[in-house]
């Protein structure tokens, strides 16, 4: 018996960056998309923090993955249409990653860990703040998905409320029913928590932490601890 079978668990919901593959995988990409216009990067990196700030664990004012990104382009450029934004970030970012993170590599035992999950009759959700992209069918475990989504897609980043509740709304589970993993303390463990679904943290360095139900440092210990 596992955590999820002793608490009630039907859905096992997941982030994807850092929490399937290792984040230096990730920050290397972002740093190869930024070099070229570094400017609009810093820029845009720095309006992300804000929107976080400003939002929190709130559901945010924006309905939709349009409204947010018109939000975005008028906390980067008062006053100006939409239209360059847009534009800008999707030469910056979201053309060139779908090209770099084809060739992600997952953490050893993934893979074993879903299928045993599936297995075992658990909704598999995934819920990531980044584009899906095509992240998942390079990682091989698109298969064994009942449901996938950005935050972006409801219009707030993690931790708002919003995508979580979505997700469950989506899912049709309660939030004690549902149990989220993933590798940032503030954004997936808080967000997921704040609503009162149970948590599991996968790290390497961080032993204890008071929101996490759940902390691991493989997914090998995944399936012993949670499965």
């Amino acid at each position: 018996m596992g955590y999820a079978s002793d608490h009630g668990i039907k859905a096992l919901c997941f982030d994807i960056d850092g929490t399937f593959y290792p984040k230096n995988q990730m920050m290397i990409r972002l740093a190869v998309s930024s070099l070229a216009h570094l400017p609009f990067a810093i820029k845009y990196n720095s309006m992300r923090q804000r929107l976080r700030q400003e939002t929190g664990f709130s559901e945010g004012s924006c309905a939709d993955f349009a409204a947010l990104r018109e939000k975005e382009s008028q906390m980067m450029y008062p006053g100006r249409d939409s239209s360059y934004f847009i534009s800008k970030e999707e030469d910056v970012f979201r053309k060139p990653w779908e090209k770099l993170f084809q060739n992600i590599k997952p953490f050893d035992g993934v893979r074993e860990a879903l299928e045993e999950a599936k297995r075992e009759g658990y909704i598999i959700a995934a819920l990531s703040d980044f584009p899906l992209l095509s992240k998942l069918e390079a990682l091989g475990i698109a298969d064994l998905f009942d449901f996938k989504a950005s935050a972006e897609d409801y219009g707030a980043l993690k931790p708002s409320s919003r995508p979580f509740s979505q997700m469950l709304k989506a899912l049709g589970v309660k939030a004690d029913e549902a149990l989220y993993t993933g590798d940032s303390r503030s954004k997936d463990i808080d967000g997921a928590k704040n609503i009162g679904m149970h948590t599991a943290l996968i790290s390497r360095s961080v032993k204890v932490y008071n929101k996490a139900d759940v902390i691991f440092s493989s997914w090998e210990e995944f399936r012993k601890i949670v499965l």
